[in-house]
């Protein structure tokens, strides 16, 4: 497994402040494709990202066939961008989902926070256009 170095994490950082949404991608197990928008999305240590689902169906389904995924950012001035990808896992129960669930509805008591997406970091790419895009960090 990769380690989230200091500068992806500020990347991550600063993506929330200025666009929002993060890209969430996985595929089905027979490779079709699905990206989402995440408003969930955060680095919860040095070596896992997180997502709430308030409203996967998709995105669920195909952790549950095909278990891995990548999620997406650019930095705040939109020039600085990487994707981390990994294998992930989903959690309805725990102390972890317990501490998503709280933190969901800290903003908004209406959000489902059904279930917890864990992405254990195993790559990260460089995405930012120029010489050094695809290159593994």
């Amino acid at each position: 497994m990769a380690a989230i170095s200091e500068n992806v994490k500020k990347l991550f950082a600063d993506h929330k402040e200025g666009f929002k949404f993060y890209a969430l991608a996985t595929s089905s197990s027979t490779g079709v494709p699905n990206v989402v928008p995440i408003g969930f999305l955060w680095v919860a240590n040095d070596d896992e990202i997180w997502v709430i689902d308030n409203y996967l169906k998709k995105t669920l389904a195909n952790i549950k066939e095909n278990p891995v995924a990548a999620a997406y950012a650019i930095g705040g001035t939109g020039k600085d961008c990487v994707q981390i990808k990994g294998p992930a896992v989903y959690e309805n129960s725990g102390a972890d989902y317990e501490a998503a669930v709280k933190m969901a509805h800290s903003v908004n008591p209406g959000f489902p926070a059904k279930g917890l997406v864990k992405i254990r970091v195993a790559e990260v790419y460089d995405t930012t256009p120029g010489p050094n895009a695809g290159e593994l960090l």
